[in-house]
C-alpha cells in the first residue's frame, strides 16, 4: 500500500511539473500581451512578443533605428489615448479574431465586424523563436 502511494504521489508531481514547464503563449495571448504592453508603455514588456527589427526594419529614408521608430510610435498612440475621442484601449469585440497556427508560424487576424470601419482587417504575422511565439509583421488592411 505504501509504494502504491508513493508511486501515485510521484506520477501526479512528474505530470503537474510537466504542464507547467511546456505550457507556452498561443500566438493569440502573445498579440494580446504585445498590445497590452504597448498601452501601459511597458518597453521591456513588449520587447519580449515582437521581434522589433523585423517589424520596424530599417528605412534607408529615416535617421532613427527600429527601436527608436517603434518607442515613437507607440509613445505617439498613447498621447492620442489622452484625447477624448481616442483611447487606449482595443475594443475586441469590434473584431472577428481567427489564429492560424502552422509548425513555425502563425497569423492572428482581426477583421471589423462594422464593414465601414475605416480599417478593414489588422493581420499579425508570429514566427516560433526559440519556442516563444513572436510578432514579425504587422498589417493593416484599408
Amino acid at each position: 500500500m505504501k509504494n502504491l502511494i508513493m508511486i501515485l504521489l510521484f506520477v501526479l508531481s512528474v505530470s503537474c511539473n510537466g504542464q507547467d514547464n511546456n505550457m507556452k503563449d498561443t500566438p493569440l495571448v502573445t498579440v494580446i500581451k504585445l498590445q497590452s504592453s504597448e498601452a501601459l508603455l511597458n518597453f521591456d514588456e513588449a520587447k519580449q512578443y515582437m521581434d522589433i527589427e523585423k517589424v520596424f526594419g530599417e528605412n534607408p529614408e529615416s535617421k532613427k533605428s527600429p527601436q527608436e521608430e517603434w518607442k515613437e510610435m507607440v509613445t505617439f498612440f498613447y498621447n492620442l489615448g489622452g484625447n477624448k475621442k481616442f483611447t487606449n484601449q482595443f475594443k475586441y469585440f469590434d473584431y472577428n479574431i481567427a489564429e492560424i497556427i502552422k509548425v513555425s508560424n502563425a497569423q492572428v487576424k482581426f477583421v471589423a465586424i462594422d464593414k465601414d470601419s475605416h480599417i478593414k482587417e489588422i493581420i499579425y504575422s508570429l514566427d516560433k523563436i526559440k519556442d516563444r511565439w513572436k510578432v514579425t509583421d504587422m498589417q493593416y488592411v484599408n
